[in-house]
């Protein structure tokens, strides 16, 4: 090898060197994004669940939406975590009425025994730090408690439309106001 090509590869292998030790402090010096922990509340039951493991229930599947920045716990006791998630189900009427339904008497043993699904609306509120933030809405169908992927699925859109990048909460941080919820 010449001089000059010999000079050339150490003048190389510095500025690599120099470049990759700059690397290193900037990474060290910038600490990586925080997850978030949040504990997941119902406020009221649903068919199929008792009541302790409906929030084990939604973590987990709110887990199943693949959001890195944030984490899910269920909720332990009656007292409101500062930062958390609080799960509504309303049981909605079947189509034809309630009235009507009741008058044939379908209960809920004879609905799970034919397989009637039935609609909901999901509503899943957001608290950082004691403080409201937002709300998705969801409309799904459930017929089999926790063995039921619709609902499995519902639980996790909802969770998307709450958190991801392009969901309720990130759109009312950046000022965009709330984007609609799926239906």
């Amino acid at each position: 090898m010449t001089g000059d090509r010999k000079l050339s590869a150490s003048r190389l292998a510095l500025t690599f060197s120099w470049a990759l030790a700059f690397c290193c402090i900037l990474s060290a010096s910038t600490p990586a994004a925080a997850s978030i922990t949040l504990k997941v509340e119902a406020s009221n039951g649903l068919p199929g669940f008792n009541p302790t493991d409906l929030s084990r229930y939604l973590a987990s599947h709110m887990a199943e939406a693949g959001l890195a920045d944030w984490r899910f716990e269920p909720a332990e006791g009656n007292s409101a975590a500062p930062d958390r998630v609080e799960w509504t189900f309303r049981l909605n009427p079947y189509a034809g009425g309630e009235l009507r339904n009741r008058s044939f008497a379908h209960t809920p043993v004879y609905q799970q025994r034919v397989g009637v699904r039935r609609p909901i609306t999901i509503e899943a509120r957001l608290y950082l730090n004691g403080e409201y933030q937002t709300l998705v809405e969801r409309q799904a169908t459930m017929q089999d408690g926790a063995n039921d992927p619709e609902l499995a699925a519902a639980v996790a859109g909802a969770t998307a439309s709450l958190l991801s990048p392009s969901g309720a909460y990130r759109a009312i941080d950046m000022g965009r106001g709330p984007v609609p919820s799926a239906r």
